[in-house]
């Protein structure tokens, strides 16, 4: 937070200072943590990622995997990882600590979707039918159509 010389600082920027300072400290508490074998490992997937994606060459591959098997903090394998980061992602800790998300298929959501867009109406009329007093129908259609959509939608996006 940028402020003129001249203008009065606030109780904001107090807290602003003191949220900063410890991001700071809980930064390099995390930097200084040991890694595990598992996680080097990790690294050295993702560098030979990036390597097959272009976008480091071999030399560069060869020191960095190099560094990333001699690394002792998550502060070296951060180093080791730096500049090959997607812009969205910022820290490579939840990779680091096991959590891997899974490289998710394309199909899986697409039945979800095609499949929703079929029985929607089926769903929608029952929900009318239940709502408006025709209860019978209505909820033998929801009974029909949606406990499935609902496995296949679980089915199609799991939870990490």
């Amino acid at each position: 937070m940028s402020m003129p010389y001249d203008a009065p600082s606030g109780p904001g920027d107090e807290a602003y200072r003191r949220w900063r300072l410890l991001q700071e400290r809980a930064d390099a508490e995390h930097d200084s943590l040991l890694v595990s074998d598992a996680e080097r490992d990790g690294v050295c997937r993702r560098l030979s990622a990036a390597f097959s994606e272009g976008r480091i060459t071999s030399p560069e591959l060869d020191e960095r995997t190099s560094r990333a098997l001699a690394a002792r903090t998550y502060g070296d394998l951060e180093d080791v990882m730096a500049g090959l980061e997607p812009p969205a992602t910022t820290s490579y800790r939840p990779v680091m600590q096991g959590h891997v998300p899974p490289e998710r298929s394309v199909v899986p959501r697409l039945l979800f979707w095609l499949v929703g867009l079929v029985t929607a109406p089926f769903i929608l009329v029952g929900a009318l039918l239940t709502l408006s007093g025709e209860s019978v129908f209505g909820v033998v259609l929801l009974l029909l159509f949606l406990p499935g959509l609902i496995a296949l939608y679980r089915w199609a996006h799991p939870r990490t």
